[in-house]
């Protein structure tokens, strides 16, 4: 399974009345894809309108399924970058 970095932007016009209702469908799912093993973390930068998730999948497809399964993905314009661990120090 490959890991993902989703960077989802809160659309133009999109406000707190907007995101509010949907709170608590967004935690319920993103606790089942957690469980699934589909979703990492979340993290947050309000101030920036900025959502940042840990995705895997064998694909860019799955984990675009995986993402637009988020109630909230209907308001945000996503991303989707294929991560690679970091570089290690060299072995002797």
């Amino acid at each position: 399974m490959k890991s993902f970095m989703v960077v989802a932007t809160f659309k133009s016009g999109i406000t707190m009345e907007d995101i509010q209702p949907l709170i608590p469908a967004e935690q319920a799912q993103a606790k089942l894809l957690e469980e699934r093993g589909a979703l990492g973390f979340i993290k947050i930068a309000m101030p920036r309108r900025t959502v940042f998730l840990e995705a895997f999948g064998d694909n860019v497809d799955d984990v675009m399924q995986t993402i637009e399964s988020l109630p909230m993905a209907a308001i945000w314009d996503i991303e989707y970058f294929e991560t690679t661990p970091p570089a290690g120090p060299a072995s002797s």
